[in-house]
């Protein structure tokens, strides 16, 4: 069996992430590049964006949301709401973002769905299918109806057969949605979504319902889903992402395992701007040499490089210690604090420490401070 995906889904409205029941009586669940940098920092293996009223009101694309996001986490993300044309799609690729969903516009017009494959790949075309049952089976042989703008418009359309034809017209991925049971916390309906999964050759993202860890089980071993997407779980702290990894891993479902060091950051307390000071003591002598600042990226990559990067405040950037100079800072033992929310690295100091030139950045006794101003 396949690594599955878990994805949190980051439902937009006016620029906040919202939740309710069946896409109404709707939540605010907080700032969208925000709660992106949690669950990047968590451990989710996806992100999917939708803006759940840009069809509906006929708005722009979401191209700023994309470049920010794209801006603050590194796992793969799509972006999906309001995509009427090609131009829109290289936009939002374009800033930053790693797939598109289509949903109304694939509907209105199927050869979109070819024209984007032909001209992007299909690795980056998402289908988005919103289904309700239906008792006709006559009118659809599969038991639901696709809809479309937020689940507010019936097409006439059979979910089984629509999942086929947007395949066959390039479509990498399919994310379906019960609309029946979106935020009922009821369970995924795993009758429409193994029947897909049987009957088409790319992955399938559950979506609507999820309530609880079993759920997530469910959907992957009797939805047969690729990947279980949930949104008002993940985002009012109800299941942990990291949580529930370790209870699908247990049950036999191979998952993307999150390593410690991202377990520890995640856990860790940071300023009101996400950062974490870091001291960088001699090794061998014990002499504390200097204090930075890291956000995740730089604690990620000092464990995954083994030399001490950064967090610069007044530049507003990334820096790796001796980049420029080549005083290197290379990592040989670190520490966390007792209250989780300071860093200590011991480490081989290649030069000096300080810009000034001088060994370590603490050359100045308190009593004599105004003299070397």
């Amino acid at each position: 069996m396949l690594t599955k995906r878990i994805i949190p889904c980051l439902d937009i409205k006016d620029g906040r992430v919202v939740k309710g029941v069946n896409f109404v009586s709707l939540r605010d669940a907080g700032d969208p590049v925000e709660c992106a940098k949690q669950y990047n920092m968590a451990g989710a293996d996806e992100l999917v964006f939708l803006d759940i009223t840009a069809t509906l009101e006929a708005r722009d694309t979401v191209v700023d949301l994309a470049r920010r996001v794209a801006d603050e986490v590194f796992i793969p993300f799509t972006i999906g709401g309001g995509i009427r044309t090609t131009q829109d799609i290289r936009d939002i690729l374009n800033a930053g973002a790693d797939k598109v969903s289509l949903n109304s516009a694939a509907v209105k017009n199927p050869q979109f769905v070819k024209e984007a494959s032909e001209m992007f790949g299909a690795q980056c075309i998402v289908v988005a299918i919103d289904v309700k049952s239906r008792e006709d089976r006559s009118k659809f042989p599969s038991g639901y109806e696709v809809v479309i703008a937020g689940g507010t418009k019936p097409t006439g359309i059979d979910a089984l057969w629509w999942a086929k034809e947007v395949v066959r017209l390039g479509a990498g991925e399919i994310l379906l949605t019960s609309m029946d049971k979106d935020g009922t916390k009821s369970g995924f309906d795993n009758g429409i979504t193994s029947l897909i999964a049987d009957n088409v050759n790319v992955p399938v993202i559950a979506s609507g319902g999820a309530g609880s860890m079993d759920d997530f089980y469910d959907g992957i071993v009797d939805g047969k889903a690729d990947a279980v997407l949930a949104a008002s779980l993940f985002h009012f702290g109800e299941i942990a992402i990291s949580d529930l990894k370790e209870y699908l891993s247990e049950r036999g479902i191979p998952v993307r395992k999150i390593s410690d060091e991202l377990n520890m950051w995640a856990h860790m307390k940071k300023n009101s701007d996400g950062l974490v000071p870091a001291i960088c003591q001699d090794y061998e002598n014990g002499e504390v040499l200097m204090m930075a600042y890291m956000n995740y990226e730089a604690f990620d990559l000092t464990c995954r490089t083994g030399y001490m990067h950064y967090f610069s405040r007044s530049r507003g950037t990334l820096w790796k210690k001796g980049e420029t100079s080549g005083h290197f800072q290379r990592v040989v033992e670190s520490y966390i604090d007792c209250d989780n929310d300071t860093l200590l690295y011991k480490i081989d100091q290649t030069g000096a420490a300080c810009h000034t030139g001088n060994r370590t950045c603490f050359y100045r006794k308190i009593n004599d401070w105004k003299e070397n101003i």
